[in-house]
């Protein structure tokens, strides 16, 4: 059984971080440092650009398409990526706080030392996902997809996970405790080493085919 330690957090310059230009942000660039807050309409489609030690602060990021993205040392807070399509798109020491995810297609995300954290992401897909030190913390993801997403380890801690998608899904090691699990969709060998909470069991006898009845007065 895998164990994950806490994520690592992001590591930001010692100077501080502040606003880019908007003409440096394009294809195949490299923003170190960089502070985002508010409207930034070049934001809405990148391909191979790198975030390194850069913060996005209520920033409105709907609908955006990112393709071949880095983000390296960053801070979501406040955000809404609700809708946006992640294409082969690597997160390593990434925090999200308080933001939108609703919807969001992140199918084959690479994901190392990711922390979330009271994130709404209802119907986000997650398929095929590989993550190591991954731990979400009050998070909404009702009705999301992880199928055949590796997540040995991974931490969902009070966690809303009604009719969420673990069908095919690595979860060796995965901490389930305090999760809404009602609905939850898996089949019982994907269940294999994760732990849960004893009150949790009863929204889990559908997966491994019990029936639970009260005994009858009496017997």
């Amino acid at each position: 059984m895998t164990k994950s330690p806490a994520p690592t957090p992001p590591k930001f310059p010692r100077g501080g971080v502040r606003a880019p230009s908007p003409d440096q942000i394009e294809d195949e660039a490299t923003l170190r440092g960089a502070l985002f807050e508010g409207d930034w309409p070049a934001l809405a489609a990148l391909h191979s650009v790198t975030f390194a030690g850069c913060v996005f602060r209520r920033v409105n990021l709907t609908g955006s398409v990112w393709e071949r993205v880095r983000l390296l040392d960053v801070r979501f807070e406040d955000c809404d990526l609700s809708g946006a399509r992640w294409t082969d798109v690597s997160l390593e020491r990434v925090e999200v706080t308080g933001s939108r995810l609703l919807g969001l297609q992140a199918a084959g995300v690479r994901l190392r030392h990711v922390r979330l954290t009271r994130v709404h992401a209802p119907l986000s897909v997650w398929q095929r996902a590989d993550a190591a030190h991954l731990h979400l913390n009050g998070c909404d993801l009702s009705e999301a997809s992880f199928m055949d997403a590796k997540l040995p380890g991974a931490v969902l801690r009070d966690c809303r996970l009604h009719r969420s998608d673990l069908r095919g899904a690595q979860l060796d090691g995965a901490d389930l405790r305090g999760s809404a699990l009602g609905g939850l969709r898996a089949g019982a060998a994907d269940l294999q080493g994760v732990t849960v909470e004893a009150a949790q069991v009863l929204d889990l006898a559908h997966l491994l085919g019990v029936q639970v009845e009260e005994r009858p007065g009496g017997a």
